[in-house]
């Protein structure tokens, strides 16, 4: 019971920060009326929040510290000079800058109202209450609005990285050099992030909720002679991948540009090598029927040395076609000068990874432990996933 609460909270954490923090974009700008509008200012520090710069069309500029819209009406706070001062770097070398004074700041500053045919600044919250006839303002933070509302979306500094790296990468490979320059490109690429993070986060989901479930019925009883080849290979299969770039010699002959196709073939063979392991596992299992049940200790001897028999001779096969076969199809790849659709990549890697739970279904009766082994290959995955991608 202690192993399924620290995976379901593993999950839930994995979860929250797949939905919060994937994809790393957010909106620049909110139109309230017209050519008034609110722009996001980034800090100058990473410990600092994001500022809400508010442009009037009565040439109110100044910070917005919290917003609501009430039927239509737009409803905001901003910060006066002393709040800023306290939380801006950038408004402090702007004073420096600028020499504005506390006095000329603040005037414009406190509550404001902008509607579709007027604007109200300088306003006191119970002013606002009055004009509008209401007992509460509701007021939330401006970053909610402008995710909801907000337009001009712009990658976070991991997603632009990213993507300076993906357009480097495409433009080399032939079949995309015609599309990286276009306008919808990052357009296109956030679209596959969002299918690739949704497709995780549906897996991630069904797992965490199917636990509830399974309790009802069933009881976990870990095998570790199948949980620990399951750890074992997954972290084989990423020292292969480590160790296949020392390997010079086969890259002497692929385009270099090749070698992120490379490791998408890898972890598509990671989950294909790994479910024919224990495909493998359970057609073996089936020999230990013919010994008696009572015969406990010839049953243990023999499944002990058949499973280390079995593991020794399938992690050398596996390593071999866990480099051989991507290199094989990247080869391909690069002497034929082409690449790829990303959306084959993703369909072969979600079909790679669904026959790879397959497999640890069919040799578990339990399907509480099948699924306890799926969440930690899954786990393991999104974690190596977040290593490439950050790395």
């Amino acid at each position: 019971m202690k192993k399924i609460i620290i995976v379901e909270i593993i999950l839930a954490l994995t979860i929250f920060y797949i939905i919060k923090n994937i994809p790393g974009y957010k909106n620049t700008e909110l139109i309230l009326r017209n050519n008034t509008k609110i722009e996001r200012q980034e800090p100058f520090h990473n410990s600092e929040e994001d500022l809400f710069f508010l442009r009037g069309e009565q040439y109110i500029n100044k910070y917005v510290k919290e917003l609501s819209n009430i039927n239509g009406i737009w409803i905001g706070n901003t910060y006066s000079y002393d709040e800023l001062k306290v939380r801006s770097s950038y408004f402090n070398e702007l004073i420096a800058e600028t020499g504005v004074k506390k006095e000329n700041y603040d005037k414009g500053t406190g509550y404001f109202i902008i509607k579709s045919d007027n604007e109200f600044y300088s306003l006191t919250e119970q002013e606002v209450k009055q004009k509008l006839n209401i007992n509460d303002l509701k007021l939330r933070s401006v970053e909610s609005y402008i995710k909801k509302y907000g337009e001009k979306p712009i990658f976070s500094d991991f997603y632009q990285n990213y993507l300076i790296t993906i357009r480097s990468v495409k433009t080399n490979l032939p079949f995309y050099k015609e599309n990286v320059n276009d306008e919808n490109f990052e357009k296109r690429e956030l679209n596959y992030t969002i299918l690739f993070k949704n497709i995780i986060l549906v897996i991630l989901i069904l797992n965490f909720c199917s636990y509830p479930y399974l309790l009802k019925k069933n009881k976990l009883k870990i095998d570790l002679e199948k949980l620990m080849p399951i750890i074992v290979f997954f972290f084989t299969d990423s020292i292969v991948l480590v160790l296949s770039f020392f390997f010079t010699k086969p890259w002497d002959y692929i385009n270099n540009n090749y070698i992120p196709i490379y490791v998408v073939f890898h972890i598509i063979f990671r989950n294909i090598t790994t479910a024919l392991y224990f495909v493998k596992i359970e057609k073996v299992l089936k020999n230990f029927n013919n010994i008696s049940q009572n015969d406990i200790l010839e049953k243990f001897k023999r499944n002990e040395t058949i499973m280390l028999e079995e593991i020794k001779k399938f992690l050398m096969i596996k390593v071999t076609l866990l480099y051989l076969a991507p290199l094989f199809f990247t080869v391909i790849l690069s002497v034929i000068g082409t690449a790829l659709m990303t959306i084959f990549y993703f369909f072969t890697f979600l079909i790679s990874l669904l026959y790879c739970f397959y497999s640890f279904v069919k040799i578990e009766d339990n399907p509480l432990n099948s699924t306890f082994y799926i969440s930690v290959y899954l786990l393991q995955y999104i974690f190596f996933i977040f290593i490439i991608l950050h790395f």
